[in-house]
């Protein structure tokens, strides 16, 4: 709950592929997936659901896809996130989960096999922002889940003049600049209504893409937020919720001075990262804790840098933790929405997919063993 507010939880099955799902077997949180940065949310990317629920469900492993809050709306920031990540997977392991899943199946309402979860057997997975939430899982969700899959996520590393840095010119594959006066109740500061509705849903919509191997234009008029954002050089105000003084407008500043090395330059702008605010910067928290990860990012994306994934690379590997990169070679972001998606990746949604059951099945034997 926030507030009165119920933030939603979804168990998408392919049908014919819910047998697996039975006592015992171990389960996978699939945070919802953002394919337009954090400020405007759509349900989990479609055809990455559907290619990932048909691999793993008759190993038993369910998908649950969670709502959380937006930005922009009422005093939401990433801190807020994090919160609904942690009651998320509460939630999933506690007995709630399964109380509601037995009243469902005694009303005869439970379209799938009635199953449980082992809490012990939980991993995330996401891209764009969902990969954000799994990152969060991994810094403030105890116990850590079992494995990360992260495809091409944000907030890897923030600290980039991509999203500080005002853009006078397109800076998105097949995507033109934005006009501000379009959203100005979305610009801080905001709107009373604005200001004052929590949003966790925002249904997703897109238009026709601009061209071969390019990504869907979204329809959804909260779902330009994130690209005005980054276009504005403005949107680490909003995750963070320092607008006045702007965090951005800072970083801006001390990226512009000379320093004798790149590290110098890096180390500069991590201290002007508030202490507050470390929390919300994964590639700040990463430490030998960390469960084994899955990174995918494309060579060629202009929405989520690939900068992002490879400092997430760096910071794990400098960390002991288990991490494999995995690099598509000129491919944007979205690159699951593009038409033909299952044909042109289908090695990688099963190996991924194989990653996930791996680490999934050695939990759950690990935690039998340790029963006996």
């Amino acid at each position: 709950m926030v507030g009165d507010r119920s933030l939603s939880v979804n168990i998408p099955l392919v049908k014919g592929c819910s047998r697996g799902l039975n006592n015992g077997q171990p389960d996978q949180l699939f945070s919802k997936m953002v394919a337009e940065c954090a400020v405007s949310q759509a349900p989990i990317s479609r055809n990455s659901k559907s290619v990932f629920v048909a691999r793993v469900n008759d190993a038993g492993i369910a998908f649950i896809s969670v709502d959380y809050r937006l930005i922009p709306s009422g005093s939401v920031t990433a801190h807020q996130i994090v919160e609904d990540v942690q009651d998320a997977f509460a939630f999933v392991r506690g007995t709630s989960f399964s109380s509601a899943l037995d009243s469902l199946a005694s009303g005869g309402k439970l379209p799938f096999t009635k199953f449980r979860i082992d809490p012990r057997s939980v991993a995330a997975a996401g891209s764009s922002a969902g990969g954000m939430c799994v990152y969060f899982s991994a810094m403030h969700v105890q116990p850590k889940p079992v494995a990360l899959l992260s495809m091409f996520a944000m907030a890897g590393y923030f600290l980039t003049p991509h999203y500080f840095e005002p853009k006078d010119k397109p800076f998105l594959t097949g995507r033109p600049l934005l006009d501000p006066s379009h959203s100005k109740d979305y610009i801080y500061p905001f709107s009373p209504s604005v200001a004052s509705e929590i949003v966790s849903d925002s249904p997703v919509a897109f238009n026709a893409t601009t061209g071969p191997g390019l990504p869907p234009l979204p329809a959804n008029p909260r779902m330009p937020l994130g690209l005005l954002y980054l276009q504005l050089g403005t949107i680490l105000d909003y995750y963070t919720g320092e607008h006045e003084p702007s965090l951005s407008k800072s970083l801006r500043e001390a990226n512009a001075a000379d320093y004798p090395t790149t590290q110098a330059r890096k180390q500069r702008l991590r201290e002007l990262i508030p202490q507050k605010h470390h929390a919300i910067f994964p590639v700040l928290g990463v430490d030998s804790s960390w469960p084994p990860t899955l990174l995918i990012h494309g060579s060629a994306d202009t929405l989520t840098p690939i900068s992002e994934s490879q400092e997430m690379h760096k910071a794990l590997q400098n960390a002991g933790v288990l991490s494999r990169f995995k690099i598509l070679k000129g491919t944007e972001s979205l690159f699951d929405l593009v038409p033909e998606a299952e044909r042109i990746h289908e090695e990688l949604f099963s190996d991924a997919a194989e990653f996930l059951k791996t680490r999934l099945a050695r939990s759950l034997a690990l935690s039998s063993t340790l029963e006996k």
